[in-house]
């Protein structure tokens, strides 16, 4: 079974934009953490990681959406 160069260089776009979404969640995280300890308040943090959290759902059930057209 080989697979088409067509569906081999979408495959590798879909992996590359995964890996994109992924590294841009833990940076922000990883941000959050910083300017928390910076600030000095967990709530600070609390709320960069819900954020984040939240943006990540928005954009992950739109893109499904949107293909599903």
């Amino acid at each position: 079974m080989s697979a088409s160069p067509n569906g081999t260089s979408r495959l590798r776009t879909s992996n590359v934009r995964t890996a994109l979404v992924l590294l841009s969640i833990a940076a922000t995280f990883f941000v959050g953490v910083i300017a928390a300890k910076f600030i000095g308040g967990y709530e600070f943090g609390m709320s960069v990681v819900g954020f984040a959290v939240f943006m990540f759902l928005v954009f992950a059930i739109g893109r499904n959406l949107r293909r599903g057209r």
